[in-house]
C-alpha cells in the first residue's frame, strides 16, 4: 500500500481537485459553494463501508469508471434529502417541492456528477508529473444513477482492491452550499493496479 510520504502527496494533490471542482459546483448551481478534501486515507475494507453512513440505509450515488493510467471509480454520493434538495435548486423550485426519484431529479444529479466530477479528474491530471500526458491519467465514463445500500456501494467500489489487500485506499470530500454543511461524499477509489502509480507521484 502507500507509504506515508505518498499520502501526504496524493493530498496536496487531490486538493487541487477540490479547488477547480468547487468553482465549477459554484457555477453550475449559482450559490457559493465549496467542496474540501476531508481525508486521503488506508482503512480496513469493514471501515471504509462506514463511511458514506449507516451500512443499513439506502444512499444515492452517481458513479463513474475511470479509464486510462487511473482506473478505478469516482462516486458522488449523498442521502435522499440532499440530492433532492439540490435537484429543486437546480430546477428552479421552491426546497421540498421533489420528493422522489424521477427520472428530472436523476438527470440533475447525473449532471452534476459529470460536472463535478470532471473538473476535479482534470485539475488532477494537470498536476501529475510533466512526464505523464494527461491522456494518459484517467478519463471518465459517463456517470450512472443508482440507489442502493451504504455497504453494498462501498464493497463493490473497493472489490478490486480488497482482492489484494486487507487495506483500501480512498479519498473523501466533505460539500458545503453558502457555506451550509450538505451530506454528500465524493469519493477517489482508483482500483489496486493504479496504486502503483499513485506511488510516482513526488513528495511534497
Amino acid at each position: 500500500m502507500l507509504a506515508p510520504e505518498h499520502l501526504a502527496a496524493c493530498t496536496h494533490l487531490f486538493r487541487h481537485g477540490s479547488v477547480e471542482a468547487s468553482v465549477a459546483l459554484s457555477r453550475w448551481i449559482g450559490r457559493p459553494s465549496r467542496i474540501s478534501i476531508e481525508q486521503v486515507e488506508q482503512v480496513s475494507l469493514s471501515k471504509a463501508t462506514e463511511v458514506l453512513g449507516d451500512p443499513e440505509s439506502p444512499i444515492c450515488v452517481c458513479a463513474m469508471g475511470l479509464r486510462g493510467r487511473v482506473t478505478g471509480q469516482l462516486i458522488l454520493a449523498f442521502d435522499d434529502a440532499s440530492g433532492l434538495a439540490l435537484a429543486d435548486l437546480l430546477l428552479g423550485n421552491s426546497l421540498g417541492t421533489a420528493t422522489e426519484w424521477g427520472e428530472v431529479e436523476q438527470s440533475a444529479a447525473l449532471e452534476t456528477a459529470n460536472i463535478i466530477g470532471c473538473a476535479y479528474l482534470n485539475s488532477i491530471a494537470r498536476s501529475f508529473p510533466e512526464s505523464m500526458e494527461d491522456s494518459e491519467v484517467m478519463v471518465p465514463t459517463p456517470p450512472r444513477f443508482a440507489r442502493d445500500f451504504a455497504e453494498s456501494v462501498m464493497e463493490f467500489a473497493l472489490m478490486n482492491q480488497a482482492m489484494v489487500s486487507d487495506l483500501v485506499f480512498l479519498t473523501r470530500t466533505e460539500f458545503s452550499i453558502e457555506n451550509s454543511p450538505v451530506n454528500c461524499n465524493l469519493l477517489l477509489v482508483p482500483d489496486a493496479r493504479s496504486l502503483s502509480m499513485l506511488r510516482e507521484i513526488p513528495a511534497v
